[in-house]
Formats: C-alpha cells, sequence, structure tokens
C-alpha cells in the first residue's frame, strides 16, 4: 500500500513551479501567550514549519508559501488542531476556543476549508452517536430474553455507519472538483477503519483520481493517488486470476475470509480434507439451536479428519463476535462483511440460510443441505 496522509490529512497537488504568499491569521479564545504550530501535511509525514506564541488577547499570524491548494494544520501543545486548506495568495482567518479547538473554530477566507469542516463535524457527531450505540450495546444482558434488544440497538448502530458511508459517498460526488473530495476519500473511524474503502468504493476512489489527473496532471499526490488505484486494479486481477486457478483445480469456488480474530482463513486450505461448508446468520432465531446441533456432528466427526467451515452472514461484526463466544464455537467460523449480499453465497448458489454442503477429499460436492441425524448419516457413510 502507498503511504497516505498522517491521520489521512493529504496535501493537495502541485500544479506549478511558481510560490505564492499565504498569510494566516487568527485569534484563540482563552489561549493567553499559547505556543501554536503550523503544521504542513505531506505526503511522507507532516512536517512542522513555524511556530509562535499568541499574544494576550490570542492572536497570533503566519505567513508561509505554496504552489498549490495544500493541507496544514494549526496545532497547539495539548494536542488540538484545525485543518485548513491554504491556497495560493489567500488570507485566511481561523477563529475558536483554545478547549476542545479540533471541534469548535471558524475558517473564513477559504470555502474549501470549510468542506473540511463539514467533513469533519459530520464525521464527529457520527462517531459520539456510534460510540454511544456501543456503549449501550455492551450493557444489555447476553441472554435470549434481551436478544431483541441487542438486536434494535446493533441496527441503530449500522444505520448510523451506513448513513456516514453516504454521506462521504455523496460528498465526494457534489465536490469532485474541491481538494477537499481528497481528504474525505481517507477519512476513518475512531476503531481506525477506512469510512471508503477500495473493496466498497472503486468509484469514489477513480472520481478523486480523475480530477486530480485533470486539475493537477504533474502533483506528486496525484501520482500518488494513481499509484494507489494502480495497486487496487492489480489486486483485483491477482485475486480473479487467484480464483481462476483455484477453480481450474477443483472446480469450486475458493471463500477467504476473516474469522473472530481478524486472521484470513481460506476454504481452499482445507482441500484434501471432508469439509461441511456450512451458510449462516448466528444472529437469527433459531440460530442456537442449529449452531448445539451441528456442534453434535463436529464433536463425533473431527477426530476422523472432518472440518467445518462456516461462513455467517451477519450484517454487525460485535453481535457476530459475541455469539461465536457465547456459542463455544471452536470451529471455522467466518463472516461475509457484505452480508445478505454475500459474494461467497451467491458463487454457491445459496437460496436460503442456513444451508449446507458436504465437500469430499477431490473437491467435489457429496452432499447438500443435510442436518442433524441425516447430516451424522450422511458423513458416517462418506466415511467407511
Amino acid at each position: 500500500m502507498i503511504k497516505i496522509f498522517y491521520c489521512a490529512f493529504i496535501l493537495l497537488a502541485l500544479s506549478s513551479c511558481t510560490k505564492t504568499n499565504v498569510t494566516i491569521t487568527g485569534k484563540i479564545k482563552n489561549a493567553n501567550r499559547q505556543k501554536i504550530y503550523l503544521e504542513q501535511l505531506n505526503v511522507e509525514q507532516p512536517l512542522i514549519i513555524d511556530s509562535t506564541r499568541t499574544n494576550a488577547e490570542g492572536h497570533f499570524k503566519f505567513k508561509t508559501t505554496v504552489e498549490s491548494p495544500a493541507f496544514f494544520n494549526i496545532k497547539t501543545s495539548s494536542g488540538e488542531f484545525i485543518t485548513f486548506i491554504a491556497e495560493p495568495e489567500a488570507n485566511i482567518e481561523l477563529t475558536g476556543t483554545y478547549q476542545g479547538l479540533t471541534h469548535n473554530y471558524w475558517v473564513d477566507g477559504s470555502e474549501n476549508s470549510l468542506w473540511i469542516k463539514l467533513l469533519n463535524f459530520q464525521l464527529h457527531n457520527t462517531q459520539i452517536a456510534l460510540d454511544s450505540l456501543k456503549k449501550a450495546f455492551n450493557a444489555i444482558p447476553q441472554d435470549e430474553t434481551h436478544r431483541k434488544e441487542r438486536l434494535q440497538t446493533a441496527t441503530a448502530w449500522d444505520s448510523v455507519r451506513n448513513k456516514q458511508i453516504h454521506f462521504s459517498r455523496e460528498f465526494i460526488l457534489k465536490h469532485a472538483i474541491s481538494p477537499a473530495s481528497y481528504y474525505a476519500l481517507y477519512q476513518k473511524f475512531n476503531d481506525g477503519r477506512f469510512i471508503l474503502t477500495p473493496e466498497e468504493d472503486l468509484h469514489s476512489f477513480k472520481i478523486v483520481a480523475s480530477s486530480l489527473k485533470a486539475m493537477y496532471p504533474e502533483s506528486q499526490y496525484t501520482q500518488a493517488i494513481l499509484k494507489h488505484l494502480s495497486q487496487i486494479n492489480k489486486g483485483i486481477r491477482s485475486e480473479q486470476l487467484r480464483q481462476l486457478i483455484a477453480n481450474s483445480e477443483n472446480t469450486l469456488p475458493e471463500i477467504s475470509l476473516p474469522d473472530r480474530k481478524g486472521d484470513t482463513v481460506s476454504l481452499n486450505s482445507l482441500k484434501g480434507k471432508y469439509v461441511v461448508l456450512d451458510f449462516t446468520v448466528l444472529n437469527a432465531k433459531d440460530s442456537k439451536a442449529y449452531s448445539d446441533n451441528l456442534k453434535k456432528v463436529y464433536n463425533k466427526f473431527k477426530g476422523k479428519g472432518v472440518q467445518i467451515y462456516q461462513v455467517c452472514l451477519d450484517d454487525n461484526q460485535d453481535i457476530w463476535q459475541n455469539l461465536v463466544k457465547k456459542y463455544d464455537i471452536d470451529w471455522i467460523c467466518v463472516r461475509d462483511t457484505n452480508g445478505l449480499h454475500s459474494h461467497a453465497a451467491k458463487a454457491y448458489n445459496i437460496q436460503s440460510i442456513p444451508a449446507n454442503y458436504i465437500i469430499n477429499p477431490k473437491s467435489e460436492i457429496v452432499g447438500k443441505n443435510l442436518n442433524g441425524r441425516r447430516l451424522e448419516e450422511r458423513l458416517h457413510d462418506l466415511l467407511k
């Protein structure tokens, strides 16, 4: 992967070789003679390029030069910051309050910087809602009587998260020619996961890359996102080739998904064994009884070389992880983040949940949708 800006704050493109002056002035309330820094956000890493102290009233002033729109931070010693876009010959005025400066400021003289403020404001509110819902979910007892309450809370969490993803996608569509669209492309949730991902949002990556290429074709930052996009496309082609090779060997579609610990486990890694390929939703009604029956089968046949590869189509990761632990699942249990729109389920023509296949050591399907005693009997016959 290419290196992205620190905290995904990306300095936009060089479009000419002529540097022009930028003046940054401001007033920070309750910042009596406080040290503040001007930080330029470069591709490799952020760089402090100047510092000063506010006067008794909190006023400050910086001067710098830029060749094209560029991202900067005004930072305080306490770690608060304002991210803004400095354009050639701009006179930017920043105002805010020392405590909580990151979310309590205003910018004049830069419309693009107001788009950055909007992006940060939206994400901040989203994160507050997500944290609150996660705390509420963790406080709900993990018993069957509270199942509906857990589901409602998890559904609300998913809704808030999906609204943020939709907001970021729409922002890029509406503001493709603004440097802020590049900033939006690499924003993250508090858990470190990107809001937009190449797997789900390739179109957004292409929009931003195309826009920067048209506006700043010689920029190192344009080249960076073009390189990133090229690597994404190579990864897609490599996966397609890997799938083609895997399928040519065993005629069955490959599945490679993360388990509860985040480790990616491949179905093809079980080649040469009897495998029960199971598709289910752990958070569905009667899933506990289904898992208990599957556990009986697993405990009876695991010593004979039978493995279970269970693909869960649960929408919410936290609920799924809790249920894997609660049900004491010790076979291979992975989750498809696409939920009921799972590519793996489509590849195996899954029409309803739960569903399963028995795959023999030759990678042939030798049983379908067998449960309980019927599954036991079929495995017993195959292992004779």
